[in-house]
């Protein structure tokens, strides 16, 4: 099979030559990616063309918040702070003044340091309550660009956010708790606005793509430990209010379209809502990783999901980084035993190396990976 048709054989419920094994969001045939411009990843990205089954993520244009360009005045500031990083202010004139973003990026790395958030007190909630929108529509031939391109060596995922991924963002690291407890009225009034905007985009993207992966980010802003239950104690009402609400219509709206696969990027907490998450109708959740302290995740949400959701998962990244490369052999061969025996499973570590350059013993256990998944993922699957 070609990578292409071991994803989709997957995805359609049918059982492929091997498992799909992937390090997910490295395009390793992108020259001009943050991994392909530092020469520490030369080998591993050497590793991912010849054994993984490629995932090609693609984010629309949107436009400010998902308003026309030109409806809203962004000025963008930009200027080095050393020879190796650079900081980008950007600022947006509201009735109620200004509203600034200060981040400083690294050559070294693919996180954003921010300096200073979009939201940083009540009276920037209303700054960004009070911005202007007109309706937009992306140009998505960019998306069709790298389906051709990627051929039979994977498929294109489009990462979208839902309305509290939108909104988490807007506050420093941290911060979105406290505002969620200070002022509730004025968090969902944030999620009303994003949704409806969101609603739009959906709608447009769904009835344009076809056997497309469509990925919604954002339901771990809901869950502890970014909201804490010393002072959030019904996660389900919380997961609820701030997710479920607002999905289930999006979710819906890519349902009515044409025919697509949802899915939906979640962790923390995962057991006790997923049958909550289920109900919307997503096809596949990930990452579901196994860990030293938790060495049965996969297992636990293979009892609940059944054989009806594809799970994309496999080991922690902090296993990937601390562990030896012997046990990442045992815990590719021990994920892919608990997800895999009867198909609907992509192997996937939980995160990627993002900053360089990689050390040696990273760059083995990840190269162990790809080998162990290859392996150990042929059809059928066994203990021999």
């Amino acid at each position: 099979m070609t990578s292409r048709e071991r994803i989709y054989t997957v995805l359609n419920g049918e059982i492929p030559d091997r498992v799909p094994v992937s390090l997910y969001k490295i395009n390793p045939f992108d020259t001009e990616s943050f991994w392909a411009k530092h020469k520490s990843f030369e080998r591993l990205l050497e590793k991912a063309r010849e054994l993984q089954d490629t995932f090609i993520f693609y984010r629309p244009k949107t436009g400010f918040f998902f308003s026309a360009p030109g409806s809203v005045d962004l000025k963008v500031e930009e200027y080095a702070d050393t020879p190796l990083s650079h900081t980008v202010k950007l600022v947006v004139e509201t009735e109620l003044g200004p509203l600034i973003r200060i981040a400083r990026t690294s050559h070294t790395s693919v996180h954003q340091w921010v300096q200073k958030p979009w939201i940083e007190s009540q009276r920037d909630i209303m700054k960004f309550l009070s911005l202007p929108y007109t309706p937009f529509t992306p140009d998505l031939s960019e998306f069709f660009e790298l389906e051709k391109n990627i051929g039979d060596k994977g498929c294109v995922i489009i990462s979208l956010p839902n309305p509290l991924g939108v909104v988490g963002f807007l506050f420093a690291p941290g911060d979105f708790a406290k505002f969620a407890l200070d002022y509730p009225d004025l968090i969902h009034q944030l999620l009303e606005k994003i949704h409806q905007r969101l609603v739009n985009l959906y709608m447009y993207i769904s009835q344009r793509v076809g056997n497309t992966v469509i990925r919604i980010r954002g339901a771990e802003y809901a869950t502890p430990p970014t909201l804490p239950v010393e002072y959030f104690h019904d996660i389900k009402k919380t997961f609820t209010n701030f997710v479920l609400r607002y999905d289930r219509e999006l979710i819906e709206i890519l349902k009515r379209g044409n025919r697509n696969y949802i899915c939906y990027h979640w962790h923390d907490n995962i057991e006790e809502l997923l049958p909550l998450v289920l109900k919307m109708g997503i096809d596949i959740i990930e990452p579901i990783s196994n860990s030293t302290s938790i060495p049965n995740a996969i297992l636990k949400v293979r009892k609940i999901a059944g054989d009806r959701v594809v799970i994309m998962g496999g080991i922690s990244a902090e296993d990937m980084e601390f562990r030896m490369a012997s046990e990442i052999r045992d815990g590719v061969k021990e994920a892919i035993l608990q997800g895999a025996r009867r198909g609907r499973f992509i192997l996937i570590p939980s995160d990627i190396p993002e900053s360089a350059p990689i050390s040696s013993h990273v760059e083995e256990n990840y190269i162990t990976f790809l080998e162990a998944g290859v392996e150990f993922g042929k059809y059928p699957i066994g203990r021999g």
